[in-house]
């Protein structure tokens, strides 16, 4: 028989191993940590019944009640907000039920949770009382009764809905799709976030649920960039889908389904909708987002001891320049001036460092060639997006030119005209309007809907240039990018 280590050697072996086991919920958030941007994180379908089979006195088994496990992951995380998508009680989320199992688990990040009702939270009555105090009206999980309400983190804006449809209606025109319209116009940020139970797009539990389809479209017309959801008990990543659910990179919003929090899984996994990119249903996790002021990363981190991850980065799409600072207050107590000479009178002026200049980079656009939206109809169909990326914050200004038939005359191309008409033909750039962006240092966006003011360009082939001034008046030099205006009879793309 090997001889056992004395008690005093055991005891630090012990140790080891137990830091090595807490660290993957100790360093789940940690790349996040470091961001200076506010983090979130996000699941639903959390805490199952305490009469469940898989309870185990709060422990769970392998593939259910692990809202413990899940849980761990938020618990001393550098955390803007929790989001708990929706059922976050099985199977009936009344008051006992929910201290029992939810609040020694997720209850732990109850001061920073912004829930949402799901299907089984029934009338609500246990879920607003646990969330905003037994009786009170509004508070932290919304109105009771209705649930929706908004909330800003950061520069973002985030809109927490209601999809029971059959109890509070979701339909156009209905109370509550007239708030969020309402709501999205008196906050008009670059960079929205929404969520609510049930998925729009799911390739899991019950699909798409079509009855969204109103808040969806609302959310679009006011350039929303994810939407959150759960209800499908499975993880799944949607590309972002225009209003008509066709894939649209560049302008569609972005769906996250996360009903990994932990209750069980559901299935549904074998045949996925087309604009399915990433999918699972094994492996319980939460959904961190990194809230940038024109762009986000999203983290699926999983339980401890799982592998599954994903993560990505991408830009908001449709930014808005911030406001104009205010100007400065009346100085009352302003000195006079008086007896005022130069000296000396003429004099040289040093021409500017060049390498103090500002550098605009990787300037693109896409797509090259689009059509033009009339007056009234909705312009986000139609249009393009420049990129670009700037070494420091700098005002941007993107000066417009035509191609036009020209005339050379001593040596240059000039317009024609009756009298230059026999000389030989080039081809000349005629500026036609300007552009003006305040842009950050990295990577910037600004959406062109053909449109200058009130007067549309019509088609032909155009370029684009970008100068990029600091707050000392540093220029720098000109990058160029060309497009084409087709007519709206042509599809952008087509030869």
């Amino acid at each position: 028989m090997t001889p056992r280590r004395p008690v005093a050697t055991r005891r630090p072996i012990r140790l080891v191993l137990a830091l090595f086991f807490m660290l993957p919920a100790a360093t789940a958030w940690a790349p996040a940590a470091a961001a200076q941007d506010p983090v979130i994180a996000a699941a639903g379908d959390v805490a199952c019944s305490p009469t469940d089979a898989g309870y185990n006195n709060g422990a769970g088994t392998a593939d259910r009640c692990r809202q413990r496990a899940t849980s761990d992951l938020l618990v001393g995380a550098p955390l803007a907000a929790v989001l708990p998508l929706g059922d976050i009680q099985y199977d009936s989320a009344s008051l006992s039920n929910i201290l029992a199992v939810y609040d020694p688990t997720w209850g732990r990040v109850k001061s920073i949770s912004r829930p949402i009702l799901g299907n089984h939270e029934g009338t609500g009555t246990g879920y607003f009382d646990y969330f905003n105090g037994a009786g009170v009206a509004d508070g932290p999980a919304g109105p009771r009764g209705k649930g929706w309400y908004s909330f800003d983190v950061g520069t973002w804006h985030l809109v927490a809905l209601n999809s029971n449809c059959s109890a509070v209606g979701c339909t156009a025109g209905s109370e509550q799709e007239q708030w969020l319209r309402a709501d999205l116009a008196a906050h008009p940020t670059s960079c929205t976030l929404a969520y609510w139970h049930h998925a729009r797009y799911s390739s899991g539990h019950q699909g798409n649920n079509t009855f969204m389809q109103p808040l969806w479209e609302a959310l679009d017309d006011a350039g929303a960039e994810i939407v959150l959801s759960g209800h499908s008990h499975d993880y799944e990543r949607v590309a972002p889908v225009d209003r008509n659910g066709n894939v649209n990179q560049a302008e569609g919003i972005r769906q996250f389904v996360v009903g990994t929090g932990g209750a069980f899984f559901t299935g549904g996994l074998d045949s996925r909708i087309p604009q399915s990119e990433v999918a699972q249903n094994d492996t319980f996790g939460v959904l961190f987002l990194t809230l940038h002021p024109t762009s986000y990363d999203w983290r699926f981190v999983p339980e401890a001891g799982k592998t599954f991850a994903d993560s990505g980065s991408v830009a908001c799409h449709r930014l808005i320049p911030p406001p104009p600072p205010p100007p400065p207050p009346p100085d009352l107590t302003a000195p006079t001036i008086s007896k005022l000479t130069l000296s000396p009178e003429r004099f040289t002026v040093a021409p500017k460092r060049a390498a103090t200049a500002p550098g605009i980079s990787n300037v693109t656009l896409s797509p090259s060639r689009f059509t033009v939206a009339s007056r009234g109809a909705r312009a986000g169909r139609r249009g393009t997006t420049f990129r670009y990326e700037l070494s420091e914050a700098a005002t941007v200004t993107v000066t417009l030119r035509r191609r036009s038939a020209g005339r050379k005359v001593a040596g240059r191309c000039q317009s024609r005209t009756r009298a230059n008409r026999r000389r030989a033909a080039c081809i000349r750039y005629r500026r036609v309007g300007r552009l003006r962006q305040a842009g950050v240092a990295g990577s910037n966006t600004r959406w062109f809907s053909g449109w200058l003011g009130t007067r549309k360009l019509n088609p032909g082939t155009f370029r684009a240039g970008f100068v990029a001034t600091d707050a000392a008046g540093n220029r720098s030099p000109s990058e160029t990018v060309a497009f084409t205006i087709v007519d709206r009879r042509h599809r952008p793309g087509s030869r």
